[in-house]
């Protein structure tokens, strides 16, 4: 039997790699990379925001 991960769990987790892997190109590739580590981190943070949306919006539904 599988077992499925919910969707808001995909968002966060997908946020945190996008924002670690931002952070290693920034910090250890600063000239060339430095930049294009800004932009991982930023959608990092936005997909962290979208899928904690996500979990307020299950658990609201939830809990009716």
């Amino acid at each position: 039997m599988k077992k499925r991960i919910e969707e808001y769990k995909l968002y966060i987790l997908a946020g945190v790699i996008n924002i670690s892997l931002g952070i290693a190109l920034t910090s250890g590739l600063k000239e060339t990379a430095g930049s294009l580590g800004r932009v991982f981190v930023a959608i990092g943070g936005l997909l962290f925001i979208i899928g904690m949306g996500k979990k307020k919006q299950r658990e609201e539904n939830h809990l009716k």
